[in-house]
């Protein structure tokens, strides 16, 4: 046992400190690509007219913007504050348009949202992230509402 007791303190200083330091960096990459998957999946939805599926996508894209307003800082930038004060608001609008219905008002409040994204890349220093419309459908999905 006693051989087996300065494996077992190497082992647990090695994965102690610098295990817990890496769980709180917060996860931004991922958050980012939550944010920027269901983005596309709502446009998609939108573009093909399918009302319950966007519903379901903006409330996907909801959650991911929580997260993203959950991060205090990235790299001394504030995601959170930015997440709050750029993209919620434009995503709200969204929200409101989606609720009436009116197609051409949907359409224009997304594009709203694609614009804050890009406002807050700009705001950030890292405006060579660019998110752009797309109709590509990469997924193994049809967006189009059921007969």
């Amino acid at each position: 046992m006693k051989p087996l007791l300065p494996l077992l303190l190497t082992l647990g200083l090695g994965f102690g400190p610098g295990q817990a330091l890496a769980e709180e960096e917060p996860d931004m990459i991922g958050t980012m690509g939550q944010l920027q998957l269901f983005l596309h999946k709502l446009s998609l939805s939108v573009d093909a007219g399918n009302i319950e599926l966007a519903d379901f996508y903006a409330h996907e894209l909801e959650e991911a913007i929580e997260a993203s307003e959950s991060i205090e800082a990235y790299h001394d930038i504030p995601v959170g504050r930015l997440t709050g004060s750029i993209l919620t608001p434009t995503f709200e609008q969204f929200e409101k348009a989606l609720d009436g219905g009116e197609p051409e008002a949907v359409r224009s409040r997304l594009r709203g949202v694609i614009s804050s994204c890009n406002g807050c890349h700009e705001a950030t220093g890292y405006g060579f992230i660019r998110i752009a419309p797309s109709d590509a459908n990469p997924y193994m999905q049809d967006f189009r509402p059921r007969d």
